[in-house]
């Protein structure tokens, strides 16, 4: 006679908000593309604590920072930075209310503009570098000599926001990661050693380089309507051509890395796109093209699960670098 088992599985409660993988209630990461669970909440709780310890609330900064900690994967950098921040902090909470006064309330208000403030400061960073201040000298000397130094200025620094979004994206997953490294008349590149990648999270570092290096684009674009001065169209149309090179999916092009997480399907669909804006655009998407075939006929790494976000994120950069051209086209 047959026994009904008593085992169960846990069902569950939430989705991941970056790849829709399915989230027990206790998860503090997503095992797929290991973004943080309770990013939201540990923003709006890292705030309060620095706004607590601002006004001299020690001890309620420390149990702010207590209950961000218990958010985190135990492994991750971002556990270990609040660790060593707890230990600096008193013990014993203050009597009264927690929480409830107007600078608590204000910095709850105020987690959107602390990300922001994150994300700069973040940027920033691989300025304090001297192998990064180093090399970037270097690379602006070459391009100065050949093309003049506001447009060396220019072409270092989107490359540099490009690289540093890569950097940003790996902090986000808790992976360290050092600031970019120039290679004089090539461009930059960020080293990572023995770290292991999920497909999905290998999409997401890959596509963050070129989604980064849309806002000088678009600065440069912005800059070209408002004076228009063709160095600030020389700039676009070369960051765009720039950024469309590294969605090339070959090799340790940005575009390889972003085509990780895709189905033999969505790879296709890449194609199709690849091969509709070379006929209305520009030759470098034949070489996505190409990328694209090779992914599709000599390789077997096709992930069987789909990425919808990853693909949208991929096309919708491709439609955006493929108007940035035929707005200032190469000359």
């Amino acid at each position: 006679m047959a026994m009904a088992s008593s085992s169960w599985e846990p069902v569950p409660a939430l989705l991941c908000a970056d790849c829709g993988f399915a989230l027990p209630a206790s998860a503090l990461s997503c095992p797929q593309c290991r973004s943080l669970v309770h990013a939201a909440e540990l923003v709006r709780l890292s705030n309060l604590a620095k706004v607590s310890a601002n006004s001299g609330k020690l001890a309620e900064s420390r149990a702010y920072w207590v209950k961000a900690a218990a958010l985190l994967p135990p492994e991750s950098m971002q556990y270990r930075s609040i660790q060593a921040k707890i230990t600096q902090l008193p013990i014993d909470l203050p009597t009264g209310k927690t929480g409830n006064g107007v600078f608590t309330k204000l910095g709850a208000a105020m987690g959107p503009v602390a990300l922001l403030a994150w994300k700069l400061k973040a940027i920033l960073f691989g300025l304090a570098k001297a192998s990064t201040l180093l090399s970037m000298f270097a690379f602006f000397g070459v391009f100065w000599t050949m093309y003049g130094w506001a447009f060396a200025l220019g072409i270092v620094l989107s490359i540099y926001l490009h690289e540093m979004g890569h950097v940003i994206e790996l902090r986000r997953l808790g992976i360290p990661a050092g600031a970019p490294m120039f290679i004089p008349g090539l461009g930059a590149i960020i080293q990572l050693r023995n770290v292991s990648l999920t497909p999905l999270a290998d999409s997401r570092i890959g596509l963050a380089g070129p989604i980064y290096g849309l806002f000088p684009t678009v600065f440069c674009a912005a800059m070209f309507f408002a004076t228009h001065a063709g160095i600030w169209s020389a700039l676009a149309s070369t960051n765009a051509l720039i950024n469309l090179f590294n969605l090339v999916p070959v090799w340790q092009l940005d575009g390889s890395r972003g085509m990780h997480s895709f189905t033999r399907n969505q790879r296709l669909a890449i194609l199709g796109l690849a091969l509709a804006l070379w006929a209305a655009s520009s030759g470098i998407f034949f070489a996505i093209a190409l990328g694209a075939s090779y992914r599709l006929l000599f390789t077997k790494d096709a992930s069987p699960m789909p990425d919808k976000s990853g693909l949208m994120r991929y096309a919708a950069l491709m439609v955006a670098y493929a108007i940035t051209l035929a707005i200032f086209p190469l000359k």
